[in-house]
């Protein structure tokens, strides 16, 4: 009989779009691949994904004021946290989700802490007791989401971030074993006591973009080289964006363009017309918005350049690595970098931390010849999904073989 891993989650990943569905789509392929049956449960946020991206056990998270309060307070930007009580309560979301729990399970695999008091209720029933828990941290969640609500000017929220805290080390040692994306991540789980904590990176699904979907977007696109921002609405892919490269765009020439792609498209927007400089923004501005991922596939093999301006927060970010991959030149922050630090030996990856040095490397690449793509090399191979995440089913598997009984 197939071991069986129940997946929890925040976010569905039927059709995965952003950073954290894609992870969670290739860790439910690592473990079917690994022969693992796979369930999923996951509580997302009303109106937050179209229903043909939602699975038949995932549950919204009710707008109602008796879950979208922390302590009788409304504060902004954690659901996410509000989402796990709520899913754990007899009164909210746990007999929906019991209902439709498998008849067996072997690991629960939680990924982010959100979720994790409803894994210990699961653990907590007669029929589950021997389940092994795992925790899939793909931030140090506590230090990101404090520069979040920073970023927004959010007060009075201290004590949320303390229930952040103490969640977040809560998952990591009670866990059986916890998965970092990064190494400086994965030592700090140790520090938080875990008890066995693993490297599982991110990744990217190797992509061949259609010779036609090419051919419609270069008529599209800027004729000179051109950079792409590629990113989805998470706060951080925008907030700080002035901050990394300035209020200006003019040091990108005016037959050139900033293409930007995701949802992060009308937030980029809106920070470039918000300074003094909106009309010469805007002009080096082509915004594409959410497009397919033929289309994406298409517009990223054609980008000269590839723009990551990531100012803070853990964890890695899988833009970083699509960018890598590419063979395109990639300028980045210090902390866009993160967990790709073996990559800085290649020629085309440049760091900028401040925006005189982001300007004067991206005005230079822009006047570089076209970055050759024919060799995808024995390093850039190891950022598939397929190597980065081999690890998780490997260790979970030796895991309840080992403690089979005890």
């Amino acid at each position: 009989m197939k071991p069986v891993v129940l997946l929890l989650s925040t976010y569905p990943y039927v059709k995965p779009q952003h950073g954290g569905q894609i992870r969670l789509a290739n860790i439910a392929k690592a473990y079917k691949s690994a022969g693992w049956h796979v369930e999923n449960i996951a509580i997302f946020p009303v109106n937050g994904y179209p229903k043909e991206s939602l699975g038949p056990n995932d549950l919204p998270f009710p707008v109602t004021q008796e879950w979208r309060r922390f302590k009788g307070r409304k504060i902004p930007l954690i659901d996410d946290l509000l989402s796990g009580m709520y899913a754990a309560s007899n009164s909210g979301g746990f007999p929906f989700i019991l209902e439709r729990l498998p008849q067996h399970i072997n690991v629960i695999h939680v990924e982010q802490p959100w979720l994790w008091p409803l894994a210990v209720k699961i653990k907590g029933l007669l029929a589950y007791q021997n389940v092994r828990l795992v925790y899939g941290s793909q931030n140090i969640e506590t230090p990101l989401k404090k520069d979040i609500l920073d970023s927004f000017n959010i007060d009075d929220c201290a004590d949320a971030l303390e229930a952040i805290e103490l969640l977040e080390k809560q998952a990591v040692q009670e866990a059986d074993i916890c998965f970092a994306v990064t190494e400086a991540d994965r030592k700090t789980l140790l520090e938080f006591g875990a008890k066995k904590a693993c490297l599982a990176s991110n990744g990217i699904n190797p992509w061949q973009a259609n010779p036609d979907d090419l051919e419609r977007w270069k008529q599209k696109l800027p004729t000179a080289p051109w950079i792409l921002y590629v990113a989805s609405a998470h706060p951080p892919n925008f907030t700080g964006f002035g901050r990394v490269v300035g209020d200006s765009l003019g040091f990108i020439p005016p037959d050139s363009r900033l293409v930007v792609a995701g949802s992060v498209s009308e937030h980029i927007y809106h920070a470039a017309v918000k300074t003094r400089w909106s009309s010469l923004n805007i002009s080096r501005l082509q915004l594409l918005h959410t497009i397919s991922n033929d289309d994406l596939a298409a517009v990223k093999s054609l980008a000269h350049a590839f723009l990551l301006p990531i100012p803070h927060g853990g964890g890695s970010n899988i833009k970083t690595a699509e960018a890598i991959y590419s063979g395109a030149y990639c300028v980045g922050t210090t902390s866009a970098f993160r967990g790709y630090e073996n990559f800085a030996v290649l020629p085309e990856v440049m760091t900028a931390d401040t925006p005189f040095e982001y300007q004067r490397i991206i005005k230079d690449v822009l006047q570089q010849p076209f970055p050759l793509r024919g060799n995808k090399d024995e390093l850039r191979q190891t950022l598939s999904w397929d190597r980065c995440l081999a690890s998780i089913p490997e260790n979970v598997l030796s895991f309840v073989r080992d403690n089979h009984g005890k």
